[in-house]
């Protein structure tokens, strides 16, 4: 059930970080990273890294049950897990090119896939994260069908706000599962149902996204067979410098939305992203993103392009905006021409 309030109400207070006891701070500055990507031997990491990922997710398996009235719909994943969301086609002939749309966080969560769209309802938080833009009607224009879906947290699956989240994942792990497990095993899902309609070309399907949009398209395009191509704004960098004092990250609630418990030590966010080398990938930064700084970020950039390079595969189209936290518009329509291209 949605919480009674505005949705156009702003983000919640938040606490600030506290720093990390001496001990924790020492591992952060000492993490293994034992499936980091080592320079060479690109087939057989990706096989051993994609394998303990995939294997470490909730049910992601099987083709989602579907109740299609108009332009919307209800999907149900593997877990029994439910969602509401939006499937919109393009003027033209079918099958078209698809983009799997990924919701921001934006610490406001009485609504979901509706944020990304030209509704009255998302225009405050269009106006602060997209210029006002709407991804979804760039993404239209362009020539895409647009499927996006409420995140769990989100929208129809409201699950208490900003100070919930954090309860939320604690019970997921108490049942064997992560926050973070569950959103990839879901957009992996929700990208297989969209490659399986007759109305949509399923080699030219890609996600696209902003902020934990950002982090979720990058993460489907690494998992997904179904996703050919990525453009994510506003989350990349490197472990360590996102654990560093007064990161958001510290702060916990959010943060499990990006944990993945079998792989936190184990290999970097950059090499996450480097499983999905060889098909196109786009990412941009803000400078002054008080989530993203921009020297890591600039380090995780160089990180793919390197396992790009060792996987023979195109190097990634990778950047800087000005506008810290953002995807301000003419970010919007670069990150859309790039898929454009893409798709052919």
């Amino acid at each position: 059930m949605n919480a009674p309030s505005d949705p156009a109400t702003t983000p919640q207070p938040q606490l600030q970080p506290l720093p990390l006891p001496d001990f924790l701070e020492a591992r952060r500055h000492a993490l293994p990273m034992d499936l980091g990507f080592g320079g060479s031997g690109f087939e057989d990491w990706r096989r051993r890294l994609l394998a303990l990922w995939q294997d470490s997710l909730p049910p992601s398996g099987g083709m989602p049950e579907a109740e299609r009235d108009g332009t919307r719909l209800t999907l149900r994943f593997a877990t029994g897990a439910k969602t509401e969301g939006c499937l919109m086609l393009p003027k033209g002939k079918p099958p078209f090119p698809a983009v799997l749309l990924l919701h921001d966080h934006g610490g406001a969560f009485e609504l979901g896939w509706q944020k990304l769209f030209d509704l009255p309802a998302s225009e405050t938080g269009r106006a602060r994260h997209y210029d006002g833009r709407a991804p979804a009607s760039a993404l239209l224009e362009a020539g895409f069908a647009v499927l996006c879906l409420d995140a769990l947290g989100w929208g129809s699956r409201f699950a208490g706000g900003y100070s919930h989240q954090q309860a939320l994942a604690a019970n997921a792990l108490g049942l064997g599962w992560s926050l973070a497990g569950l959103v990839a095993a879901e957009d992996i899902q929700a990208a297989r149902w969209l490659a399986s309609l007759a109305e949509i070309d399923p080699q030219r399907i890609s996600a696209f996204g902003f902020s934990f949009g950002g982090f979720r398209a990058w993460q489907v395009a690494a998992l997904s067979s179904d996703v050919g191509a990525a453009a994510s704004v506003g989350w990349m960098a490197e472990r360590a410098d996102l654990m560093q004092p007064g990161a958001p990250l510290l702060k916990g609630q959010s943060a499990f939305y990006f944990l993945h418990p079998a792989l936190a030590a184990l290999a970097d966010f950059p090499d996450l992203a480097g499983l999905a080398a060889g098909k196109p990938l786009f990412f941009r930064s803000g400078r002054g993103d008080p989530h993203m700084p921009e020297e890591s970020a600039a380090r995780a950039f160089a990180r793919i392009t390197s396992i790009c390079t060792a996987a023979k595969a195109p190097a990634p189209d990778t950047g800087f905006h000005d506008y810290a936290h953002t995807c301000p518009a003419p970010v919007l329509a670069e990150a859309v021409a790039f898929l454009g291209k893409t798709a052919g």
